[in-house]
């Protein structure tokens, strides 16, 4: 239901934002994540942090949390997205089931979006774990959390 309610959202938004061929790429990010913020925090996650324009961050986690990543990139000249995001440990079956793609989700101008949800519903440690979020082509990462 969540998923379903912030996809209206974001397509409102993104049939509203006007593609501007020569327009500001950083103008472009600032007005998405306006648009994103807006509707996390009418969904109830809590702004955690940003990533400017980078191929890798990473972010800690903790058990029964979910994440919005939101992946915010260059689209000008229609590039193909590689975003990932996946728990950092040597098992490699713990690895494949935390491990999570984005979906598209609108675009502002210059700036195309995707989401990506992660959830630690069920891992089973009591302590904070490390993600890995990987981005091809570089993109402004904004981390949203829920309990």
């Amino acid at each position: 239901m969540k998923r379903i309610l912030m996809l209206i959202c974001l397509l409102n938004i993104s049939a509203l934002a006007v593609c501007q061929p020569n327009g500001n790429y950083q103008g472009d990010v600032d007005k998405a994540f306006g648009y994103i913020k807006k509707a996390a925090f009418k969904h109830g996650y809590h702004y955690m942090i940003t990533f400017g324009e980078v191929n890798a961050a990473a972010i800690n986690v903790t058990p029964n949390t979910s994440y919005l990543i939101f992946f915010v990139y260059d689209n000008s000249q229609h590039l193909a997205p590689n975003f990932k995001a996946f728990l950092m440990t040597p098992d490699s079956a713990l690895r494949e089931k935390y491990t999570a793609k984005p979906f598209d989700r609108a675009q502002v101008g210059m700036a195309r979006v995707a989401q990506m949800d992660f959830r630690t519903q069920t891992l089973n440690q009591s302590k904070t774990r490390p993600v890995k979020l990987e981005a091809s082509p570089k993109a402004t990462i904004y981390v949203f959390t829920k309990k």
